[in-house]
């Protein structure tokens, strides 16, 4: 009995992350969310007070996958550039391997959820990236720029280019993430 409400938790999780990954947050009700996940609306509120809370469910769950990723490949052991290049690398093919995560997370911090959180400075999906940053301008490897502008020099061209790889106007393979990574860490390194 336990596995059915876990699999229903999830099944609605995944329902309604895919469908806002599609329409929007507005533009995905209940309705749509209980249809994909093969429940009734009713069954929605059972496992989540609100569409609120079930928004938050996801991102939290997701936000669990990409800091994973970045722990999963940190090895403190080795200089900044081979971190940097081993932790992008394998957090663009995250991105690149879960579309519908991805969309979904681009909009959670595009919208009021996500204004909300890092203005209440509770964007922990970044902390350790900013640690990352912060210890490698302690060793003068990188540039001396605010962490928002070095997450943003990393990230976002992968962002950009998941993007276009995810709606088929490009091929992102291991040479070109490889290259994307490598110019990324060029525009950030001293």
């Amino acid at each position: 009995m336990e596995q059915k409400k876990v699999d229903k938790r999830e099944a609605i999780m995944q329902a309604a992350m895919e469908l806002i990954a599609e329409q929007g947050f507005h533009g995905t009700p209940t309705s749509q969310i209980a249809d994909r996940a093969g429940t009734g609306v009713g069954t929605i509120y059972r496992y989540f007070k609100d569409k609120d809370e079930l928004i938050e469910a996801i991102h939290k769950k997701n936000h669990a996958i990409f800091v994973s990723t970045f722990t999963e490949h940190y090895d403190a052991n080795l200089p900044i550039r081979e971190n940097y290049l081993r932790i992008f690398t394998a957090l663009t093919k995250l991105f690149v391997a879960k579309p519908y995560e991805i969309r979904f997370m681009e909009q959670f911090y595009n919208s009021p959820y996500g204004v909300a959180k890092k203005r209440a400075e509770e964007t922990e999906c970044e902390k350790p990236l900013f640690t990352f940053f912060a210890q490698g301008q302690q060793q003068q490897v990188i540039k001396n720029l605010s962490l928002e502008i070095l997450l943003s020099l990393s990230l976002g061209s992968i962002l950009f280019l998941v993007r276009d790889h995810h709606n088929g106007f490009l091929t992102l393979g291991d040479e070109s993430i490889a290259a994307v990574v490598q110019a990324n860490w060029d525009a950030i390194k001293l």
